[in-house]
């Protein structure tokens, strides 16, 4: 991929005793101006740039030259007024927060960077750090399906469009990333570059051949669009050959134990990460099971026959669940001191059926950890409000509230770093998709269905929340405000529909 950008300024003129030195080196380019300033007198300058990247283009600085000599001439105001424009259009879907209105700026700016850092028809991702260099390379994680893309979906669904094209577009190089590691199948990368080639560090190297739920949080996803769209074309063209390609490579993955009559997935890296070479993870076994049922669920919708070898890996993979305490281990085996460290993704985003006392456990296994340990990477303690919102507990909602993003903060802008320590290491916007969804999932109480948007359980709002409305939204072609008050849960058809 080839970049080329070009700068234009202009200034007043005449201006006294003028002298223009301009250089670039490297990635770095600058313009100096020298001229006597009159005492009193305000003087404009206005830098115009564009931008141009192409993977077979040429000429690119020569276009980016033209393009920015063009918008210069136009002026600032006209400039200025389009991106207004622009923006109110994105604007229309908006997340708004009566009764707190500190915690609506937070809200409005989370959203604001995530659609900052994603467009709709770039068949892209978005890397963890979205579009600064603060770290990760730009590459592409689990974090752009499972954490951003939710947030996304019913805001700006042709946004996260261009999240699931993404994992579609870079198929044959998942393909081939499963035949390299000697598995069938589709096998999506840990770390993804622009063209979904394997990119991850070689310090991180267990994470590209073990870390391996990133297939079924893709698989998810790309369901996921379909349930909100119910566009079976796409489904048929694109998103089924995910689910489906995913699928098989569990079906290759997982090993079948004639002694327990049971199939196992050995030597993984969990989604804790410091727990690696273990069996049986939780939460990698649920979303491969999850997968397994949503390529079946997507072939019967599709009139195509199920491969036969996903509902038998389905109905029989092994699960680390403790039946004398009712809830999930962190995996096959862990000690307790893991308790709570993977175990309440399993009720969200993976819907795992389990009992309220199981969800609670698990729940409270992780505020344990929260508390003591002190807040680590802004991810998994922003969905543990979700959990607690589907309990029914506003009290642990509120406790959890200025868990699940306070300690991230940074400066006027409001901008996310990863951990609270790394505090110049910004922009972490897999924080703000996992926190949108604590409210849009969380409070709301709705998920994604057979019908587009549905309720699931009752809505629950934080104590300092008086009313919340989804402006905007989309399901099924369809745009609604939800509304969430003291009244209950409405969903309004806006006009147009």
């Amino acid at each position: 991929m080839t970049l080329a950008q070009a700068s234009e300024i202009r200034w007043p003129k005449p201006l006294t005793g003028l002298a223009v030195r301009t250089r670039a080196q490297g990635d770095t380019a600058l313009v100096e101006v020298v001229f006597e300033a009159t005492k009193g007198q305000n003087y404009n300058f206005v830098q115009t740039t564009s931008a141009i990247a192409s993977e077979s283009e040429e000429d690119l600085l020569a276009q980016a030259v033209r393009e920015a000599e063009a918008a210069g001439s136009r002026g600032f105001s006209p400039l200025a007024e389009e991106n207004a424009r622009a923006w109110s259009r994105r604007w229309q879907s908006d997340i708004e927060i009566e009764g707190d209105p500190a915690l609506q700026r937070v809200v409005r700016s989370m959203l604001f960077y995530l659609l900052c850092s994603a467009d709709s028809g770039t068949g892209l991702g978005i890397p963890p750090m979205g579009l600064s260099s603060a770290g990760y390379y730009g590459h592409i994680f689990w974090d752009s399906d499972t954490w951003m893309f939710p947030s996304l979906l019913p805001t700006h669904p042709d946004v996260a469009r261009s999240l699931v094209s993404f994992r579609w577009r870079t198929l044959a190089a998942a393909r081939a990333n499963a035949r390299q590691n000697g598995f069938r199948g589709a096998m999506y990368p840990w770390e993804a570059d622009e063209l979904g080639v394997e990119t991850t560090p070689h310090f991180a190297v267990q994470n590209a051949r073990s870390e391996i739920h990133v297939n079924g949080d893709v698989a998810l996803a790309q369901w996921q669009y379909f349930l909100a769209t119910g566009d079976q074309s796409w489904l048929a063209r694109e998103g089924y050959k995910v689910i489906r390609e995913t699928a098989d490579f569990w079906a290759s993955r997982a090993s079948y134990d004639s002694a327990d009559q049971r199939y196992h997935i050995r030597n993984v890296v969990s989604v804790s990460e410091g727990l690696i070479g273990v069996s049986d993870d939780a939460y990698t076994n649920a979303v491969a099971r999850l997968n397994l049922q949503i390529a079946d669920s997507a072939s019967r919708r599709l009139g195509k026959r199920a491969d036969p070898r996903w509902g038998e890996v389905a109905a029989k993979l092994h699960m680390p669940y403790d039946s004398a305490s009712e809830f999930y281990r962190t995996y096959e085996g862990a000690p307790d001191s893991t308790l709570g460290d993977v175990t309440p993704l399993l009720s969200y985003p993976l819907g795992v059926p389990m009992s309220e006392r199981a969800k609670r456990s698990q729940l409270l296994q992780a505020v344990k950890r929260l508390l003591g340990e002190g807040p680590g990477a802004m991810m998994g303690s922003t969905l543990l409000a979700v959990d607690a919102a589907e309990l029914g507990d506003r009290a642990l909602l509120d406790s959890l509230l200025p868990h699940s993003f306070q300690s991230w903060l940074q400066g006027p802008f409001l901008m996310l770093s990863e951990t609270p320590d790394k505090k110049d290491a910004v922009n972490f916007v897999t924080g703000a998709g996992g926190f949108l969804q604590q409210v849009i999932y969380g409070y709301t109480g709705l998920r994604w269905g057979e019908k587009g948007l549905e309720p699931a359980f009752a809505p629950l709002l934080p104590s300092r929340i008086t009313r919340l409305t989804l402006r905007n939204v989309y399901s099924r072609g369809k745009r609604y405000d939800v509304i969430v008050d003291a009244g209950g849960r409405r969903m309004v058809p806006t006009r147009g529909n």
